[in-house]
């Protein structure tokens, strides 16, 4: 095969990587560079496909894996944003925080450069200056706990 052949397909798959970041068909893009190599070299048909085969599945068992782990991929849930991501976070009580029967706001915290307002999830106030964690929302409000 032509250089340029495998030079064309390694665009190719590096526009498939680009466009799902999956970090499969770079390895592809590998393989055929690599095999665009061995054909400029004047390698044989059969040696420019085994390595670009060797290449491409080396690259996949061997960097996929630490590679989606630099990135930051993880597996299970989606990535939270908003008022759901402050769940598990530390936010320090700028009011008095009280518990209530959820019907009144009985103090504010400051999580994460905002004020929210704030409910206890136990019967214990939380002083101003006091680290609570947010263990839940409650329609607008974070539901914070003493830490």
């Amino acid at each position: 095969m032509s250089a340029w052949l495998w030079l064309l397909a390694a665009v190719v798959f590096v526009v498939v990587e680009v466009t799902n970041l999956a970090f499969f068909a770079l390895f592809a893009a590998a393989g055929a560079v690599a095999a665009a190599v061995v054909s400029a070299a004047g390698g044989p048909a059969v040696l420019q496909v085994v390595v670009f085969a060797v290449t491409a599945l080396g690259g996949l068992v061997l960097l996929r894996r630490p590679l989606l782990s630099a990135f930051g991929h993880r597996r299970g849930g989606a990535l939270k944003s908003g008022v759901a991501a402050l769940v598990g976070q530390r936010a320090t009580v700028v009011d008095r925080v009280d518990h209530v029967d959820r019907t009144d706001v009985a103090g504010r915290v400051h999580a994460r450069g905002e004020d929210w307002p704030a409910i206890t999830y136990d019967d214990r106030p939380c002083e101003p200056g006091q680290v609570v964690e947010v263990i839940d929302i409650d329609k607008t409000r974070l539901v914070v706990t003493a830490s």
